[in-house]
């Protein structure tokens, strides 16, 4: 709804612009503009409709750029008015609040940047790994399940993962909370292991932007409110271990082939689960792998990650990602859908809601 609103305003105070070109070259007779518009003053007024239109387009097709025409638009656009004051003084209220937004936009765009520039270095570096295929011989030392898993998903003959692009769409909640809805995108890689999970959501009705980072074991994660102002942060040793689990939640699900990994030691559980140890520097998070009767992974629990409490502490609490409607996705059968949820003293709460919106391994090749 805001970037809808914000598109119109644009639009409209573009068009309206182009009253001033039509007033100056004669196109039109404009009773209410009395002063005159010499031809050079009309084509500046031209230039200024141009600018704000091309910031609606790129507003439009979702690039984060669109604040750079329209910041120099708006700028323009005053300076034609404060020219012609008494019959344009009205258009001051739109260029404060196009002001607003621009200075929201650059700053959403200063604080995605801190995402790209990170997914561009760490791709830089798993890009240069050698390619390895998957063959029978990889699968012999994993637990049955497993092995029927990695089958039944379809990574035999493909290149095992070094890294992938996620995109969802779904609904995020606190504890006392109401469902907010979001679009998700984010690149994991698995050599060395790093995520960046950039979260666009609404929050009162708000643009909300919110960038979860991983790399070298540690992990950060920052929310702002029309992406300028900090509504949540987290840091800390329980915050490493839990997202190395979130992390590796996303390996066994999206990038099952990623599972053969020498950090990664297995237990058997039963016929349709396992239980897998990863370790990386001094931290080891453990989970268990449920599958169902046609090998599909249908569960992902641990122990490891921590829940957020009323009084802002990290409070351990079992972690569980419930899997259905599996598919074709980029040549692997994966799950379409599935929740988050923590599993309190009182019962689940299912706290995100996640639909794959797209899939992409090894990025840049």
């Amino acid at each position: 709804m805001f970037r809808t609103l914000l598109a119109i305003l644009l639009a409209l105070h573009g068009v309206i612009h182009l009253l001033g070109l039509a007033k100056a070259f004669g196109f039109a007779k404009l009773p209410a503009l009395t002063l005159p518009f010499p031809r050079s003053e009309g084509v500046w007024w031209a230039i200024a409709a141009v600018l704000l239109l091309i910031a609606c387009a790129l507003l439009i097709g979702g690039s984060d750029r669109w604040w750079m025409p329209a910041a120099i638009g708006v700028v323009l656009s005053q300076v034609l008015i404060v020219m012609h004051w008494q019959e344009a003084r009205f258009g001051t209220i739109a260029n404060a609040l196009l002001l607003v937004a621009v200075i929201a936009g650059a700053g959403v765009w200063n604080f995605r940047m801190r995402y790209t520039t990170a997914v561009a270095h760490t791709l830089e570096r798993t890009n240069a790994l050698p390619v390895q295929r998957i063959t029978e011989a990889d699968l012999a030392p994993l637990p049955l399940p497993v092995q029927r898993y990695l089958r039944a998903a379809g990574v035999m003959g493909t290149n095992k993962p070094r890294s992938m692009r996620i995109a969802f769409e779904g609904s995020i909640r606190g504890f006392d909370g109401p469902w907010m809805p979001f679009t998700t995108v984010q690149v994991n890689s698995f050599y060395p292991p790093a995520r960046f999970f950039w979260l666009d959501a609404t929050m009162k009705g708000l643009p909300t932007k919110g960038l979860h980072a991983y790399e070298q074991g540690k992990a950060t994660m920052l929310i702002k409110l029309l992406g300028i102002v900090p509504v949540m942060e987290a840091h800390g040793p329980e915050m490493d271990k839990g997202e190395t689990v979130t992390w590796f939640n996303d390996l066994c699900i999206y990038a099952p082939g990623a599972l053969l990994d020498p950090r990664i030691t297995w237990a058997d559980g039963d016929d349709h689960s396992a239980k897998a140890t990863f370790t990386h520097g001094d931290l080891s998070i453990t989970a268990t792998l449920v599958f169902d009767d046609a090998d599909r992974l249908v569960d992902f629990i641990s122990d490891d990650r921590y829940a957020m409490a009323a009084n802002g502490t990290a409070v351990s609490m079992r972690f569980s990602t419930p899997l259905r409607d599996h598919r074709p996705i980029d040549q692997l059968i994966l799950p379409g859908y599935g929740e988050a949820v923590w599993h309190r003293p009182d019962g689940p709460f299912v706290y995100g809601r996640f639909t794959l919106r797209s899939l992409t391994y090894d990025l840049g090749n």
